[in-house]
């Protein structure tokens, strides 16, 4: 039941808004999308859908994504987050225990490294512990096509 619900709640975020918006893209899981919406004013965000791939017998998955608007990098769990952290190639972990419901956001000063090194960056590592004392992750996801996702992004949120 939950895993439906946090499926509906992926298919919304990573394909409503892209197909409600000429600007938005709406791309398979396990790639980069950058979409925009008018939800909360303009927002363009590049994401994310990270499963644990082909072994994955659980099912478990998560959503990153970046908010250009906002600066705010943010991890949607399956479940009610506790806390969640990420690692760009060999940089340190760094966590966040600022979440809400199924959503870790991280604060700005952490989210303006970690994007430096999500741009340049190869792989990212991302695991969250929710509240059920159960853990996500860790998940792996390469970086590859981050980067123009993000130009994209920043393009389409200045209206170009």
């Amino acid at each position: 039941m939950i895993r439906s619900v946090v499926v509906a709640f992926a298919i919304a975020a990573l394909g409503t808004s892209a197909s409600a918006q000429p600007w938005g893209q709406n791309q398979p899981p396990d790639q980069w999308v950058m979409n925009c919406n008018l939800e909360r004013g303009r927002d363009c965000t590049v994401s994310a859908m990270i499963d644990g791939g082909p072994n994955n017998l659980l099912g478990t998955f998560l959503i990153l994504s970046y908010s250009v608007a906002y600066n705010k990098l943010t991890i949607v769990v399956d479940g009610r987050g506790q806390s969640a952290g990420l690692q760009v190639d060999w940089n340190p972990f760094i966590t966040t225990t600022a979440c809400s419901g199924g959503e870790c956001t991280f604060p700005p000063a952490p989210t303006s490294d970690l994007l430096q090194q999500m741009l340049s960056g190869q792989q990212i590592v991302v695991q969250a512990s929710l509240q059920s004392d159960s853990a996500v992750g860790p998940l792996q996801q390469s970086l590859n096509g981050f980067a123009a996702q993000y130009r994209r992004a920043v393009a389409a949120q200045k209206g170009r």
